[in-house]
């Protein structure tokens, strides 16, 4: 591997994981940190690579923020999150933050279905089972799917930082990547 690739991966596992200390702790990624992660992205793909790198950078940075707008437009994951992705991009350029951003969606999806478990054995939150029958009812009836918010204090409703997907689901793609 040439001391380029290890240079920015390093930087983007570095940048990740800060990330998803700080969303960890506060519930909140801040913008300071995704600007300083995103520029370093950029300017380091600048520097490494000349113009062909900078478009990468800004390609990665744009498929970054589309992969996760639909999930933040529909209230799965915060803003901050969408854009954590998008400085990804900056490091990992379109195929690798694609790649990346699915990596990091199996992970929530498997750390959100671990947590909706442990929350409704325990008792400490109402289940999301009602809801989901009323929307499937109206599907089957209606033909029109709709999408009903979850209730106060249902399991589904409460929000888990999802920048510890990203970091972990950068790892493995990463990892994955480096396998193969």
């Amino acid at each position: 591997m040439r001391h380029e690739h290890v240079l920015i991966l390093g930087l983007v596992l570095l940048f990740v994981w800060i990330a998803a200390a700080w969303d960890l702790r506060t519930r909140h990624i801040p913008n300071f940190l995704i600007m300083a992660g995103a520029a370093t992205g950029i300017l380091l793909q600048g520097v490494l690579a000349g113009p062909s790198g900078f478009l990468a950078a800004l390609f990665g940075l744009s498929v970054g923020v589309a992969v996760l707008l639909p999930g933040y437009l529909l209230g799965f994951t915060g803003a901050g999150d969408v854009k954590l992705m998008a400085a990804v991009g900056t490091f990992l350029g379109v195929k690798g933050v694609l790649m990346a951003a699915i990596f990091s969606i199996g992970v929530g999806g498997v750390i959100a279905l671990g947590f909706a478990a442990s929350s409704l054995i325990a008792g400490t939150s109402a289940g999301p089972w009602g809801r989901y029958s009323l929307m499937f009812r109206t599907l089957i009836t209606t033909g029109n799917p709709i999408y009903i918010t979850p209730a106060e204090g249902e399991v589904m409703g409460k929000k888990f930082p999802f920048a510890v997907s990203i970091a972990l689901g950068t790892c493995g793609y990463l990892i994955w990547g480096y396998m193969h």
